[in-house]
């Protein structure tokens, strides 16, 4: 829990106490039916604009975590277009060579490079609105370059990574732009 967020529990924790001890007063301690009627609308008036903000804020956050990656494409070694992979309402992909027992989601068996993959190279996978890659233990490993790095990352195997538009990802030797 980052800081932000305990500080907003602490304070929707007296927010509470303190419309607790309001109740209190105004229906077991004070006898008057006007402050009654003016209490119980302000109490109601508050709610509905907390509900409201807490509506308005979860839908933000919605937003926020909200991946901007489309597709993955499969670069050639002149760095043209081979193939695309798209990835709206998918949770996640298979990487590596498809094989007539085994099927893959992305297939590289008929790439330049298919003889540096493994049948089950890597897997990709949307979680809380990124995706990740993680490196199945291949052969020849996995790589990240981040947008605007001049170095790739290699990946340790069984690990997750972030990935983001922009980036491009090396299944050995195949590359694949994050877009």
């Amino acid at each position: 829990m980052n800081k932000r967020q305990f500080l907003y529990d602490g304070m929707i924790v007296i927010l509470l106490f303190l419309l607790a001890v309001c109740i209190y007063f105004l229906y077991f301690i004070n006898k008057d039916i006007e402050i009654r009627a003016v209490g119980t609308a302000v109490i109601i008036l508050l709610l509905i604009l907390w509900f409201y903000y807490e509506r308005r804020s979860t839908q933000k956050q919605n937003v926020l975590y909200q991946s901007n990656i489309k597709k993955f494409v499969l670069i050639t070694r002149d760095g043209e277009k081979e193939k695309e992979w798209y990835c709206e309402g998918v949770n996640s992909f298979l990487i590596g060579k498809s094989t007539i027992d085994y099927e893959v989601d992305i297939d590289l068996a008929d790439t330049y490079y298919a003889e540096y993959i493994s049948p089950n190279h890597a897997v990709l996978n949307y979680a809380e609105g990124y995706w990740y890659i993680e490196d199945l233990n291949s052969k020849n490993g996995v790589g990240i370059k981040k947008r605007g790095e001049e170095y790739a990352l290699r990946l340790k195997p069984m690990t997750s990574y972030k990935i983001d538009e922009g980036d491009m990802i090396y299944i050995s030797k195949a590359k694949l732009f994050v877009r």
